[in-house]
């Protein structure tokens, strides 16, 4: 009976993007570790180097889960609002590519 039906509604999966959710914590145990250099910008290209991805995919998601007290400058596609401020706590910075929708339709106002 599905096979007759056509398929109705709207889906977005081929456009979705496929993002690697790195937590905070994660990040702090390669440094502890030292897998990743704290005074070095962080992005996809020194976390898979630590082994800490695999593939970078169509970016990095940034979350808050566990602590981080090292200094770090990281370059994520998206971050979360606890992950953003655990890397401002620590002193680091956080440089994010993600536009928020609304400004995507308003032309970057």
């Amino acid at each position: 009976l599905y096979r007759r039906l056509p398929k109705r509604g709207f889906s977005n999966h081929p456009f979705k993007k496929d993002l690697v959710e790195v937590n905070v914590g994660r990040i702090q145990q390669a440094v502890d570790a030292g897998k990743l250099d704290a005074k070095a910008t962080v992005d996809a290209a020194a976390l898979i180097a630590a082994g800490v991805i695999r593939r970078e995919r169509d970016g990095i998601s940034l979350l808050s889960n566990g602590e981080l007290s090292a200094k770090l400058d990281l370059h994520v596609y998206r971050a979360s609002k606890g992950a953003a401020e655990a890397v401002e706590k620590a002193g680091g910075s956080l440089k994010t590519d993600y536009v928020p929708k609304r400004k995507r339709q308003r032309g970057g106002k």
